[in-house]
């Protein structure tokens, strides 16, 4: 048996303590995460002028995305937004396979490049034309 000297032992409990607090801070990150089922966006959506960023709405949320290039065709009052085997949670920008399309069949890959949810303050500063 190994027994461990009483000047060691505040060091041990500190050690643990610490890795007890660093595993529940990734925890509660994990738990904080932006993420929605698929299910809960109801596909409403609004494009800033550039047609670079969208607003979705989840559920009682906003979120913005801010697309890899400008996509007008989401401007056009024709467009149709589609998922495409996507993942049932989306968590990070990767987990959307968006495709734009309008009336004539022109279809474009949305490739979202960041996704933020964004605070109760931050939605009521958005133009009413651009919330979802």
């Amino acid at each position: 048996m190994t027994s461990v000297r009483p000047a060691r032992l505040p060091r041990l409990l500190i050690c643990a303590l610490a890795i007890t607090v660093l595993a529940s801070s990734a925890g509660l990150a994990r738990a904080a995460a932006p993420c929605f089922f698929l299910t809960s966006w109801k596909g409403h959506w609004k494009t800033a002028p550039d047609a670079q960023v969208m607003y979705i709405s989840v559920s009682r949320h906003v979120y913005r995305l801010d697309l890899a290039v400008a996509y007008p065709l989401l401007k056009s009052p024709w467009a149709v937004l589609r998922y495409r085997d996507s993942s049932s949670t989306i968590c990070s920008p990767s987990d959307f396979r968006l495709v734009v399309s309008d009336q004539i069949g022109v279809k474009e890959q949305v490739i979202v490049k960041k996704m933020t949810r964004l605070t109760p303050g931050e939605v009521a500063a958005l133009p009413k034309k651009l919330r979802p």
